[in-house]
């Protein structure tokens, strides 16, 4: 029994990769979201960063990230760290009392 359940599962597993072989993958935006906006009479306007595609695109959204992250991380010293109108205190959270 334990060398029929391994071969069941190959054959089967074969059989479904060879019939989804040539099926089409469509993602949500295509499969949903395009046939719903269809309906609604919308057309497609392309992307909004036309200029760019691929590892580009995910190059620059990688340094929008760093960039933003930086800029909250920084900014959010004001919030956490500093009062108004006084510095950061010492290292170890004297500053952060609320007497």
């Amino acid at each position: 029994m334990t060398r029929v359940a391994p071969r069941a599962l190959l054959a089967a597993a074969a059989l479904w990769l060879a019939a989804c072989g040539n099926a089409s993958w469509d993602g949500v935006d295509e499969a949903v979201v395009r046939r719903v906006a269809e309906d609604a009479g919308r057309h497609d306007t392309g992307p909004l960063f036309a200029g760019l595609e691929g590892d580009l695109l995910l190059f620059a959204f990688l340094w929008a990230g760093l960039l933003s992250g930086f800029a909250l991380g920084y900014f959010s010293r004001v919030l956490f760290v500093e009062r108004a109108g006084q510095p950061a205190g010492k290292p170890g959270g004297d500053g952060l009392r609320a007497d």
